[in-house]
């Protein structure tokens, strides 16, 4: 996790505007026309807390609603995070042309800066960049190239994460750090100690040792007269990549130096990217949405319904909907959900009918397996999927089997378990040549590539918040219409207050259950939308109490009480002893302050910046993020915006109460 002062991505086109941390940046050179202004990012290194930079910049025709590869570009020795993004040597134009001709984001990080050769220190920081990366942006390819110390990196980074990497790009790099002799004394420094000293930071880094983890598209520059980083260990790697058959470009000019062309640049970037996104070819569309309405049902368990994991207005299947309107706004696309908690493929036969094939859909997604893992036998498994798949193409039905979503291991779902049954999905799709839309293989890769952005999808330990199913829809529209889309700018459900909106007109009266110090201002918040409102307060006090303490309270107390209103406050400061304690106890904390289905009561968070502190948490931005991916409303104090609380927060009631559509 990090400190960096992101705005949500809805506001992403306005990403150079934010202010904490960040300085865009302006120059002329007229070659960066096709890309965004560049902005200068600071986080705290989860490693050891210091300071560190990279430099972002967007494609001129970014596109909030569809997902965006990435080109990671690292710089040489001496150099800094603005070496790409500035100088106007052939390797960094190259560089910046080709992230503007793909449509790429384009980072430029300090890893460490001038001296790093990507040690330890650099690689951490590397990682939590990506993972950030993947929690702010839709991001389908990571291309990662550099120059020199650059480049070297590039490749070392690839083969100890080749499961982050979709392809590299090294100009003038070195592939192994055992025999290299170049700047020893700063690779010591780096690397913690020499080669004799360090021999397995020295090893791990060399790529010419691991070309079976060197299975992405790889492009390669060297010259032959490279005093340097001199190119016999790259050329090596090279025979190595082309006897196991990868897909590698090498570009060795034997008169050359240490440098690479513009052209050959732009020649081993463009081959790197393209055979990148050759990988990512979606499969033919299974239904046309072209000006023909078609109606789809979602057949499934709890994760398909729409339970208080999601904030209890939407799930995946109605954000399916969305998704399609979006790609097809003629089409008039319907999606039924037909999601019961608890449930398995036992049940799902028991109302096929019923809940499915009566509503004469032109498909049918059948998403089970969390509970058949529990009670279920895999054969059993097995042969109820099959049933279901035959009695909906009995009925002219298409079928897309999902496998679930990848979880959290616990004893009652043991992940090696649960991986035989989404096995058992895809040997049924492939023995009866029913689409597959993998769930869990997409899950288990964004948690590969970053692990903090898949654990902040997850409300629990097996179900996926609000943001978890914008990313199932998402792959479920890519396999159904062969088109992709991102869901990340879908806002909460709209209005806000619907449930106290109607006690106030009925004259009503509502009854709010508010954490401390707002217990004492609702009722005049709620007054403010009428004067003559009946408003019954219950304080929950939240002063010195743990995450944890707070939690379990609301575990006791909110669904006993049915209230018609809560308001959670959760202090930055709330004790936790680590984030992973912190975000657990904050999903459930909103989790228990929702009841069990479809909401029947509101729900609001007040922002901790509301209280006008002007302290500081580390966990505020968190609980941001938190409450988003929940799909809860969050009261805010804008910039600059000095009234005191108690006026915030009736402004924002009478905000929703006089906005139907609650913007």
């Amino acid at each position: 996790m990090t400190n960096q002062c992101f705005p949500n991505t809805v506001q992403i086109l306005a990403l150079f505007l934010f202010a904490v941390g960040t300085a865009v940046v302006s120059n002329g050179d007229d070659s960066l026309e096709e890309l965004g202004p560049a902005t200068d990012i600071s986080f705290a290194a989860q490693l050891d807390g210091t300071e560190q930079r990279y430099v972002i910049r967007l494609p001129k025709h970014f596109d909030i609603n569809q997902p965006h590869s990435l080109l990671i570009a690292l710089h040489g020795h001496g150099s800094d995070r603005w070496q790409f993004i500035n100088d106007a040597r052939d390797e960094c134009r190259a560089a910046r042309d080709a992230a503007a001709k793909y449509q790429l984001i384009y980072v430029s990080p300090d890893y460490r800066a001038k001296t790093s050769w990507m040690g330890p220190a650099a690689e951490r920081d590397l990682l939590q960049i990506l993972d950030d990366l993947h929690q702010r942006f839709r991001i389908e390819n990571v291309i990662l190239c550099g120059g020199s110390m650059g480049g070297t990196s590039a490749l070392a980074f690839a083969a100890i994460h080749p499961e982050t990497i979709d392809a590299v790009v090294s100009m003038n790099g070195t592939a192994n750090l055992i025999e290299y002799t170049g700047f020893t004394e700063a690779i010591a420094a780096s690397y913690g100690g020499t080669r004799s000293e360090r021999p397995d930071v020295y090893r791990t880094r060399s790529a010419e040792l691991f070309p079976e983890r060197l299975t992405m598209p790889i492009g390669l520059t060297t010259g032959g007269r490279d005093t340097l980083v001199p190119s016999d260990s790259t050329l090596r790697l090279v025979e190595l990549l082309k006897k196991r058959g990868s897909r590698v470009r090498s570009i060795h000019r034997p008169e050359g130096g240490h440098e690479t062309t513009y052209a050959d640049a732009m020649d081993a970037l463009q081959f790197a990217i393209e055979k990148s996104l050759q990988n990512k070819t979606p499969p033919k569309p299974l239904l046309s949405f072209k000006d023909v309405p078609r109606t789809i049902v979602c057949l499934g368990d709890s994760v398909t319904g729409v339970y208080y994991h999601t904030g209890g207005q939407r799930a995946y299947p109605e954000l399916l909907e969305l998704g399609l309107r979006q790609l097809f706004p003629n089409a008039g696309a319907k999606v039924i959900n037909a999601g019961i908690s608890g449930q398995t493929t036992v049940d799902g036969l028991e109302r096929l009918e019923r809940d499915v094939l009566s509503k004469q859909p032109d498909l049918v997604t059948i998403s089970f397996g969390l509970n058949d893992v529990t009670r279920v036998a895999p054969e059993k498994f097995r042969e109820n999927l099959e049933l279901l798949a035959k009695r909906c193409r009995e009925r002219n039905c298409q079928v897309v089997l999902c496998a679930p979503n990848a979880v959290i291991d616990t004893p009652s779902r043991p992940i090696q378990k649960l991986v035989a049954y989404c096995e058992i999905i895809r040997e049924v799709g492939r023995d009866l040549s029913v689409p597959v839309c993998d769930q869990y293989r997409a899950g288990t890769r964004l948690r590969s590539r970053a692990p903090w952005t898949w654990r902040l999808t997850m409300s629990d330990e097996i179900h996926p918040n609000l943001d978890g199913h914008r990313r199932m829809a998402e792959e479920l529209c890519l396999r159904i219409a062969a088109r992709s889309v991102s869901l990340d700018g879908i806002d909460p459900s709209r209005p806000a207050l619907r449930h106290i909106k109607s006690l106030m007109q009925q004259k009503r009266a509502v009854r709010v259950l508010a954490m401390s110090p707002y217990h004492s201002m609702v009722e005049g918040a709620l007054k403010g939308l009428s004067e003559d409102a009946i408003v019954e307060v219950t304080p929950w006090s939240v002063e010195g109490k743990s995450i944890v303490a707070l939690e379990n309270e609301a575990k006791a107390m909110v669904r006993a009480l049915k209230p018609d209103l809560v308001v959670i406050a959760v202090p930055g400061d709330a004790a936790a002893e680590t984030d992973e304690q912190f975000v657990h106890s904050y999903s459930w904390i909103m989790n228990w302050s929702l009841s069990f289905g479809h909401q029947e009561w509101d729900c609001v968070v007040v922002d901790p910046s509301v209280a006008g502190s002007n302290k500081i948490s580390k966990h505020d931005e968190l609980c941001r993020r938190l409450v988003r991916a929940q799909g809860l409303e969050l009261i805010t104090r804008p910039s600059e915006d000095n009234r005191a609380p108690w006026e915030l927060l009736k402004g924002w009631f009478v905000r929703q109460s006089n906005d139907e559509s609650g913007k």
